[in-house]
């Protein structure tokens, strides 16, 4: 049996040459699992984003309605606002800016992920398990020509 790759549909990132860490931007991070969190928290600073993090879909919503995030890494499976419900509700609040959006989800087999690259324009679908470390180079790539939204 075959798995498919970690990072399956999604946008072509840009290139991240010469960008400075300083000028990274700030990513939000949702995912109910800490230990994951902060391992991602971790490998962002790392790489010299701002990080922020939440344990569910909710309070993520509400911090993207302050605005000032360049990108959104989001669970899946969350307990009372999952990674698409979050999705839907970013969709219908106009307050909230387009955010690139990173969907991480151990269902990777049992979703339509082209459908929902597709309906939410998500940058990828990350399937689980992953390497932190190749989601920092992505996501460097990805964000290369993003200037911070301070």
């Amino acid at each position: 049996m075959t798995h498919p790759a970690p990072y399956t549909v999604g946008r072509d990132p840009a290139s991240s040459r010469g960008v400075p860490a300083s000028s990274r931007g700030v990513i939000v991070i949702a995912d109910d699992d800490p230990a994951l969190r902060n391992v991602l928290r971790f490998t962002m600073q790392r790489i010299g984003f701002a990080v922020e993090g939440f344990g569910d879909g909710q309070p993520t919503l509400e911090r993207l309605r302050r605005g000032g995030v360049d990108l959104l890494i989001t669970d899946h499976q969350m307990p009372r606002c999952s990674g698409v419900e979050l999705l839907q509700r970013m969709v219908a609040d106009e307050s909230i800016d387009n955010v690139p959006t990173i969907l991480c989800t151990a269902k990777g087999l049992e979703l339509d992920t082209r459908n929902l690259a597709s309906k939410f324009d998500l940058l990828s679908i990350v399937l689980k398990p992953f390497s932190p470390r190749k989601l920092g180079e992505f996501v460097s790539r990805s964000l290369a020509s993003v200037t911070p939204s301070c």
